[in-house]
């Protein structure tokens, strides 16, 4: 269970502003800028901040709100919990990895598809290359990718024990607990954007 929380919290994706707020699995309240939508907690707003669940002290540039730890800005840089040592890219902030530069660009042009570092579960995807003990997108042409749990979803293909974006036109994915949040849709055990 932890290892899932853990994955959801690492589907996030970094904007060139910072990164983009995403439904993140409910833990206790939403964070301040989020609803409850069925076992997510949703963005509320365009104004909502990236959130990912608190693991010990929040990292640098974020506050605690609830069970979560909240960007305090819009150029706060992406964060997630630390597995291990930090990969490429990242350094250590308290129990989180934090990426050394916000500015990062996304090959969909879309933040919520943008490759970020995922814990390490067996070889990494496609596109992705072993960076301690996470897979750190290697290229520009590094697609999105989120850990395979049952079939992959629609506009996914699998690698390895990850499922992988297949095209510009994917949809965010986030594995399935429970009922989807507004604005997903079910696609098997996975909850896949509307948009």
């Amino acid at each position: 269970m932890k290892l899932a929380l853990i994955a959801l919290s690492l589907l996030v994706a970094p904007t060139m502003a910072g990164p983009s707020a995403v439904a993140v699995k409910k833990v206790g309240s939403c964070p301040s800028g989020y609803s409850t939508s069925g076992d997510y907690c949703n963005p509320s707003s365009s104004s909502s901040r990236f959130a990912v669940e608190k693991v010990g002290s929040c990292p640098s540039g974020y506050s605690t709100s609830g069970d979560y730890c909240l960007a305090s800005s819009d150029s706060s840089r992406h964060a997630t919990p630390k597995v291990g040592s930090c990969p490429s890219g990242y350094s250590t902030s308290g129990d989180y990895c934090l990426q050394s530069s916000s500015s990062s660009s996304s090959s969909s042009g879309r933040p919520d598809m943008t490759p970020v570092a995922l814990a390490k579960v067996g070889s990494c995807p496609s596109g992705y290359s072993t960076s301690g003990d996470y897979c750190n997108p290697s290229s520009s042409s590094s697609r999105y990718a989120v850990v395979k749990v049952g079939s992959c979803p629609s506009g996914y293909s699998t690698s390895g024990e990850y499922c992988l974006a297949s095209s510009d036109s994917s949809r965010h994915a986030v594995p399935k607990g429970g009922s989807c949040p507004s604005g997903y849709s079910s696609s098997g055990d996975y909850c896949l954007s509307s948009d």
